[in-house]
């Protein structure tokens, strides 16, 4: 068989899963056609050895899951097949470890694995992708839990070296390509005979980080009750005094990157909330993306209640939630 994954065999469902890697490949980024493929590991790591050769970052690309609809869609994915980690340093963040470290210390998880250096690599800023192989595959709502846990069991690799919009079921991986001028400086390890990450034991432990995600939510959200007032203060001025917007935002899911914070629901991972003078403005396309600056009442009542403002204040009289 051609050693070139584009010329892997054509997906068969009724293969083994735990013999055959399934995945998609689409011809480059803005093209979301999918073509399902199968082929085994092996073939998919030593087709990883020989990068293309071409002066553009832009080509073929591999989507670790299967399809309903051969259209590279979030809501079309059955299965992930794969964890799949793009590392590079993050603002304020760690350098990457070289590949081989990494390949290194998945080798002694006994892991099977693919490394590989990308496009954009260079020895000063290193870009490194990561794939781990799930037997049995992954529910596709459960990737973004399940996505750091087996880091837990590589220290050497932290979540804040991963490119956060790589945890998407439909998420598009370019494949080896490197500029002529630099083929020498490709790095790529592999581990074919060690074992693939177990579909239903990380779909088990994905399953917990989400109970306790939303246990700590409401355990936060009942402190959102506020205290007695003080003279004629409103309901809504004592919450503003008592509930600073950070706090609102944390409960509701929002990451600190910086100064900024990350939307739970954003696609890009990229921070675009700020908060200044008590009041937070979001250039999210989200429920605060609505082009205001918002205190912490209106934060709550947008991300708790609709943006019900008066439902929002019954429910603090109440206290409830």
């Amino acid at each position: 068989m051609d050693a070139s994954i584009e010329n892997a065999q054509r997906y068969n469902p009724f293969v083994n899963n735990s013999e055959y890697f399934n995945f998609g490949i689409v011809q480059a980024i803005r093209q979301p056609a999918i073509k399902p493929t199968s082929t085994t590991w092996e073939r998919f790591c030593k087709a990883l050895e020989s990068p293309k050769i071409r002066d553009q970052k832009d080509g073929p690309g591999a989507v670790f899951a299967t399809f309903s609809k051969q259209w590279r869609n979030r809501e079309n994915v059955l299965t992930v097949t794969a964890l799949a980690y793009d590392l590079e340093q993050q603002a304020g963040g760690p350098a990457i470890p070289a590949p081989a470290a990494i390949a290194e210390d998945l080798r002694g998880l006994g892991l099977a694995f693919a490394v590989w250096t990308t496009f954009s690599d260079r020895p000063e800023a290193r870009r490194i992708r990561v794939v781990l192989p799930i037997e049995d595959g992954l529910a596709p709502e459960l990737l973004r839990a399940a996505y750091p846990l087996p880091l837990k069991y590589l220290p050497i690799v932290t979540p804040d070296m991963l490119d956060a919009t790589c945890a998407e079921p439909a998420r598009m991986m370019i494949l080896p390509a490197i500029p002529a001028d630099r083929r020498d400086q490709y790095e790529c390890y592999c581990s074919t005979s060690g074992d693939w990450l177990q579909g239903s034991s990380l779909a088990l432990a994905a399953t917990t980080v989400l109970q306790q995600q939303k246990d700590a939510a409401q355990a936060k959200q009942a402190r959102f009750r506020p205290g007695p007032l003080s003279g004629r203060e409103s309901v809504i001025e004592a919450f503003n005094r008592e509930h600073p917007v950070e706090e609102i935002l944390e409960c509701a899911g929002y990451k600190q990157r910086g100064k900024k914070w990350v939307s739970p629901n954003s696609h890009s991972g990229q921070a675009g909330v700020i908060v200044r003078n008590g009041k937070a403005f979001s250039h999210h396309s989200d429920a605060l993306g609505d082009h205001f600056w918002h205190d912490s009442f209106d934060l709550y009542a947008k991300l708790h209640h609709g943006g019900d403002k008066r439902l929002a204040a019954q429910s603090l009289r109440g206290g409830r939630i």
